[in-house]
């Protein structure tokens, strides 16, 4: 115990030093500040807003880069409940949940008790996500020690086909998404002889494609285009009576304090969910929402407005985050679209995952840890105050908000290469995004696929000179690889088991018509 807390102790104490720095304090409110407008937006949410604050990160200090993006990304959440409850229009697809008994509130004029139990209980959630981390913390680097260079090449091949699986209806799909991201990371010099591929003669091309390019035109991009294509106001009014925010905020949060054991139960199950890559915010709440609905004396409220249900559902959606980094940052495998996207932050600002950083920046992972505890508090906070004046935003005319944010992501665009190139990328990514995302594609596959290729190609080089063709029958990368067949195959398997099981029901029900 005591030589645990000689090697961690200083970790945590550097970490929170670099969290209380003036420099990173005014980064995280200027993350906040661009979360909650974004989470005010329906259908951008944290995968949006990270790709948006991607060239921001560029020649920023690391700990103020990180500030800026884990405030976004924590205050996308408290941003998303405040349309889902006074507008029934969540900001992000996760506060569907959050609308089911926060709208009838506001109908009933308890809109701003409402905001304040989803508040409350985004607070007390995202401390259990961050306890959950921290906690887990010394085992996951028990484990990255029996980690080598074979095992992180199929760690690395199972988060690009993973994300690119679990983010779509289809497995075919998915796939062929991680595996347009991995084609896409061998433009450029080789990662270990330095040869040029598929430069076709362009300098511009010697180092890839832009990240940043390629990332905003995927996502932020390709969502404007989806947008301005519908041509209404990415929110219609909802109806429903102005609230006073300030009203309710006293009983909300006591509301959060009456149902304490709901915000824990829902604040273990969402960090649970979050470790697991691929099931999202969105399984986190249900599930959270489902076990209040059972434990409540008065089941039959909720969906009628019953603020055990909001707070059931905002404290795993926060919690979850926390959980989610870990995966991540270990093994560089993402929960989710919006960490595949992190993962890009990470390699930008020189602190790619895997087990270097948790062995040789272990404070930095403590400092996140803590970034999203401030975060979450402040986030909360600011966004109860805010929320009458930005959810306003949600009914700005799609005309107006589409062509100003594709300008302002092509101007970020060219904060990576400091060249009009970037601005190339951004666009054919952006067509290519709304292209992809119309044929049901994983454009989170296609990100991760591209950015940790060059780790694929990386540790299969080591690996190859290292153990020979062998590497691949090592005991934790024959597991590693099975998983990702038992991935590509369970959904051919789960349906031909349900033909079997619909045909065995047909006969079953002939049998009993001739009797």
């Amino acid at each position: 115990m005591t030589e645990s807390l000689a090697y961690y102790g200083p970790a945590m104490l550097e970490g929170l030093r670099l969290l209380f720095d003036l420099s990173t304090i005014i980064m995280l409110f200027l993350g906040l500040a661009v979360g909650l407008v974004m989470g005010v937006l329906p259908g951008l949410g944290g995968t949006v807003t990270m790709a948006l604050l991607l060239p921001f990160t560029y020649g920023l200090p690391p700990a103020d880069a990180l500030a800026l993006v884990l405030g976004a990304f924590s205050a996308v959440s408290m941003g998303g409940s405040i349309p889902a409850i006074l507008m029934n229009a969540p900001g992000t697809g996760e506060q569907a949940v959050t609308s089911l008994d926060g709208y009838p509130m506001t109908q009933r004029g308890e809109g701003a008790r409402a905001l304040a139990a989803a508040s409350a209980a985004g607070v007390l959630g995202t401390l259990v996500g961050v306890l959950v981390l921290t906690a887990l913390i010394p085992f996951v680097r028990l484990i990255l020690m029996a980690v080598g260079s074979a095992e992180m090449f199929a760690l690395s091949l199972l988060g690009v086909l993973a994300i690119g699986v679990l983010t779509t209806d289809s497995v075919t799909r998915g796939l062929l998404s991680g595996l347009i991201g991995l084609m896409l990371s061998t433009i450029g010099s080789d990662p270990v002889t330095g040869t040029l591929r598929y430069t076709g003669g362009s300098i511009y091309l010697y180092d890839g494609l832009s990240i940043t390019g390629l990332t905003l035109g995927l996502f932020a991009i390709a969502e404007m285009i989806r947008v301005f294509v519908g041509g209404k106001p990415i929110a219609a009014a909802a109806g429903g009576r102005e609230t006073n925010i300030m009203a309710g905020i006293r009983d909300g949060v006591r509301d959060c304090v009456r149902h304490v054991r709901t915000v824990i139960y829902g604040g273990v199950i969402g960090s649970v969910i979050g470790l697991i890559p691929g099931m999202g915010g969105t399984v986190a709440m249900f599930l959270s929402y489902g076990n209040a609905k059972q434990r409540s004396k008065h089941p039959e409220r909720f969906g009628k407005g019953a603020v055990e249900g909001i707070i059931a559902a905002e404290s795993a959606n926060n919690a979850k985050e926390g959980g989610g980094l870990l995966p991540t940052l270990a093994f560089g495998i993402p929960g989710g679209s919006t960490m595949a996207v992190f993962i890009g932050v990470l390699f930008i600002i020189g602190l790619p995952p895997g087990p270097e950083l948790m062995n040789e920046n272990l404070h930095m992972v403590y400092y996140m840890a803590w970034s999203l505890a401030l975060a979450g508090i402040l986030g909360s906070v600011i966004g109860l105050g805010l929320a009458p004046q930005v959810s306003r935003l949600a009914k700005m005319p799609a005309e107006i908000l589409a062509p100003l944010l594709i300008a302002f992501s092509l101007a970020g665009a060219v904060v990576d290469t400091r060249i009009v190139f970037g601005v190339y990328v951004a666009i054919a990514a952006g067509f290519l995004g709304y292209w992809l995302q119309l044929l049901k594609y994983s454009c989170a596959g296609i990100t991760l696929g591209y950015l940790l290729g060059p780790v694929v190609e990386r540790k299969m080089f080591i690996s190859i000179n290292a153990y020979g063709v062998d590497f691949f029958t090592r005991p934790l990368t024959l597991a590693i690889l099975a998983v990702i067949v038992f991935l590509a195959l369970r959904p051919y398997l789960q349906r031909r088991s349900d033909k079997r099981r619909s045909r065995a029901g047909e006969t079953t029900a002939e049998n009993g018509d001739d009797r």
